[in-house]
């Protein structure tokens, strides 16, 4: 989960698990930060919520495969490279 005061706000207040993601144009392949925009495409899709924190621009989380052995690193991002994960191919 981000370090972001609104994420761990939320998390704060619901005392439960979060899964969130980043989300792509499913046309383009862009980043989609504008949460109403998101919400616009999205929402008719079964969206739970969308927070307007406004536009967010932050570093991309590390992705990590462990469904194979060994780990595959998938994706490097904000999180960091541990000796245990490989990188993919």
């Amino acid at each position: 989960m981000p370090d972001e005061p609104i994420c761990q706000a939320i998390l704060e207040k619901m005392g439960s698990p979060l899964i969130s993601t980043s989300v792509k144009c499913p046309k383009e392949n862009e980043w989609l930060l504008d949460p109403v925009v998101i919400a616009d495409i999205y929402g008719p899709e079964g969206l739970d919520f969308v927070v307007d924190g406004g536009v967010r621009v932050a570093d991309p989380s590390t992705v990590v495969d462990i469904t194979v052995i060994p780990p595959k690193l998938i994706r490097q991002g904000k999180g960091p490279k541990l000796h245990w994960m490989v990188a993919e191919d």
